[in-house]
């Protein structure tokens, strides 16, 4: 079992770009979290760990579009957005690392991903559109027809961290990775003073918003700092609030709901993706411990977030894995929150409305805390959630809380995390700084041939 031992720092820096986490005040100090010193598992696969992986390939497989080398985000449903070319990207890399594929179809299938990448349409003539057809590679609306809706920062930060990893393990194509986010206008997505935005379009007009909460921004804004730029406000954790559970302090999202029309649930993924890429450490650090975190802030908050779970467990007998996940029926997605809408616990769709019954013990979830955190509690997890599969056809997102019954819909974002804990397992933490000069560099560094866009030449 963790202990909590540590109080939370006041003022952390995030070196890698000089900012501060300006959120430290006097209230902060009251929040007591679980620094510890953390275990993950590491270490090569077992025979039935990369039978688990295998699995998850399959699903990649059956939902491979071969005319664009795209993966459908949902079974049989042939669209895809950023995020989910980032979950297939990572797949990827695994598949390749667990010999599921050879050099030469990894070859292959990345350069059509990056081919898709340097020449798909553009929302606006600008960033990339929210969803795509994996069909024919144009921009869709979420019913899969044609239209141009509009972007999202978070989903571009999350690719971009990915690409970043890719860039890693495949330094033959950093030069292809640069020149698709070339092309892309960091104005539409980052305000000068350093938030994320989206946009709508209705009717030819833009509509942007403030994007994001406390935890996906801080994830986000990594993908925007390995591009040398500091999404300054995203990454300051004010305004935020503390809620108080079996006696581990969470903190979460303090703006108003109804002044800033933004939902809150406070849930396990962004957190676990910290974990996974960056060992809940700086950008610019080359560490492999896993057993200590540059960024002490975003470590205390995954141990408080990880915590909470194994201690309903302890305190309530309920098996808990809480992300965000998709149902068969309406509302078809919804978050598992671990605390939202001032409720422990409660699950809720898009638009606010609560929908308890269809809380998951998320297989994606599952095996991520079981490679981050090995203690007991995760162990017990696997046990629940490893026959939680179709042998052809991949993972299945979970088992409901209530009924013990299987949510048997299939998604990439289940099966690539299940591939992503698993690589983390053999790798460990999956992003790495790179000294090495790269067209980017050559680009930032030109009087001439400046890509603009937003792009600068050094961190602010």
């Amino acid at each position: 079992m963790l202990k909590n031992i540590v109080v939370l720092a006041l003022i952390l820096v995030l070196s890698a770009c000089g900012v501060l986490y300006q959120g430290a005040t006097d209230g902060f100090t009251a929040i007591s979290q679980s620094q510890m010193l953390r275990q993950g598992r590491h270490g090569d696969l077992s025979e039935e760990e990369l039978a688990w992986a295998a699995i998850a390939w399959k699903y990649v497989n059956n939902n491979t579009q071969l005319s664009t080398g795209l993966v459908n985000s949902l079974d049989n449903y042939p669209t895809t957005n950023m995020s989910g070319i980032a979950d297939y990207l990572v797949a990827l890399l695994a598949a390749k690392e667990f010999g599921f594929i050879e050099n030469k179809e990894y070859d292959e299938r990345l350069s059509l991903v990056l081919s898709f990448l340097n020449k798909m349409p553009l929302s606006q003539g600008e960033v990339p559109n929210k969803v795509y057809s994996t069909q024919h590679g144009q921009m869709v609306n979420y019913g899969n027809q044609p239209q141009d809706i509009g972007w999202s920062s978070l989903d571009v930060g999350r690719l971009l961290i990915v690409l970043a990893i890719v860039k890693t393990h495949s330094p033959q194509f950093t030069e292809y990775i640069d020149k698709a986010v070339l092309r892309w206008n960091f104005c539409e997505l980052i305000s000068s003073d350093g938030e994320l935005y989206g946009s709508s379009v209705h009717n030819g007009q833009v509509h942007r918003y403030k994007e994001g909460r406390l935890g996906v921004e801080e994830y986000t804004s990594f993908g925007y700092i390995d591009w040398h730029i500091v999404p300054e406000k995203a990454m300051n954790i004010e305004p935020y609030d503390v809620a108080t559970i079996y006696g581990v302090d969470l903190i979460f999202d303090g703006r108003d709901p109804r002044l800033f029309n933004v939902l809150r649930p406070v849930y396990s993924t962004p957190y676990l993706w910290m974990g996974l890429e960056y060992n809940w450490d700086d950008i610019a650090d080359d560490s492999s411990s896993d057993a200590s975190h540059s960024n002490q802030t975003l470590s205390a908050m995954a141990d408080a977030i990880y915590l909470v779970q194994e201690k309903r467990w302890d305190n309530e007998r309920i098996y808990t894995a809480r992300g965000e996940h998709v149902v068969s029926g309406e509302p078809y997605f919804v978050y598992d929150a671990i605390y939202g809408l001032g409720t422990p616990w409660i699950t809720l769709a898009e638009d606010g409305s609560s929908h308890d019954h269809l809380a998951l013990v998320s297989t994606r979830v599952a095996f991520q805390m079981w490679a981050l955190w090995k203690t007991d509690y995760t162990d017990d997890l696997m046990i629940l959630v490893k026959e939680l599969y179709d042998p052809q056809r991949g993972w299945y997102e979970g088992r409901f809380e209530m009924t013990s019954a299987y949510e048997k819909s299939l998604s990439l974002k289940t099966n690539a995390g299940v591939l992503e804990a698993l690589l983390y397992k053999k790798l460990g933490k999956l992003y790495q700084t790179s000294s090495d000069k790269a067209y980017r560099d050559v680009k930032f560094n030109s009087r001439f041939d400046h890509p603009g866009h937003c792009l600068v030449e050094t961190f602010r």
